[in-house]
């Protein structure tokens, strides 16, 4: 999971860096490239049935989330500090507790729908009351319900289909939705922004492997709570490469809705076992 951080973060600071110079479709292209290139050793090896589609409508489904996620996140990356984005991603969990209940009809306790209230006050606070609020705020918070969706639906997937065909069929299909954006920009990178680009997308794979591998491998909930690692080197790269610091609302924000979410996560692993 520490992996995973990290190759997250060398994905966000080259995804901010190429932002104003390379387009959005673009740069989900060359990072949903790369994910296919990496898959398709795993997809060999898995033989005949390694990418067998059993349900196309529900994997359609959960790929137009993860891209319309892929397009609204990257835009509050380009747009947003570091810190401001990666903390508002945190609010997946809280989305997910939701749809879980509407979708479904899981039952959650007071405890958990507590947590979640406290979670969108702390997005609210990061939103900071009585300013000008940011569409790329509201791109963000669209982000992580988008990829919520996905989750949702990949938990209904996951009894028929195996994982590398729902990692190389979703990232196909965004890698084809950016593809368009290509030929709009007649201008080719140079060398130097190709291999900013093509490290973005080995970046964004490495993170991708990573996580999936710790959640295979580690327990649940201690690895969900590594993954706040993002948010101090979120930070501590926002300062480094664009100057930026976090004001006090927006940590006090970024606390809360971590706090809330980590306390989600271990109070769902705590439900599964049964205490």
């Amino acid at each position: 999971m520490l992996g995973s951080a990290a190759g997250f973060a060398v994905m966000s600071v080259l995804v901010k860096m190429l932002g104003p110079d390379v387009g959005l479709g673009t740069l989900i292209f060359w990072r949903c490239a790369a994910g296919v290139a990496a898959s398709i050793p795993f997809a060999l090896m898995a033989g005949k049935g390694g990418l067998r589609v059993a349900r196309p409508m529900p994997m359609l489904l959960r790929s137009s989330w993860s891209t319309l996620g892929f397009f609204l996140g990257f835009h509050a990356l380009i747009e947003l500090p570091l810190a401001d984005s990666q903390a508002l991603s945190f609010s997946r969990p809280l989305f997910i507790t939701i749809l879980a209940v509407i979708l479904l009809k899981e039952t959650v306790a007071w405890r958990r729908w507590t947590a979640v209230a406290v979670g969108f006050i702390g997005i609210v606070l990061m939103a900071k009351p009585g300013a000008a609020l940011e569409w790329a705020t509201f791109s963000a918070l669209g982000s992580a319900f988008c990829f919520a969706c996905a989750i949702i639906t990949v938990k209904d997937l996951t009894r028929d289909h195996s994982p590398i065909s729902l990692v190389f069929w979703t990232n196909l299909f965004t890698a084809l939705a950016g593809l368009p954006f290509l030929f709009l920009d007649p201008a080719l990178p140079d060398l130097s922004t190709l291999g900013l680009l093509l490290a973005m997308g080995v970046g964004g794979v490495v993170a991708q492997g990573c996580y999936v591998r710790a959640l295979a491998v580690g327990e649940a909930s201690l690895v969900g709570l590594v993954d706040y690692v993002r948010l101090p080197l979120a930070i501590g790269a926002g300062l480094v490469f664009f100057n930026t610091v976090p004001d006090g609302l927006a940590l006090t924000g970024a606390a809360i809705v971590v706090a809330s979410t980590a306390y989600i996560t271990l109070r769902e692993a705590r439900v599964k076992k049964g205490s």
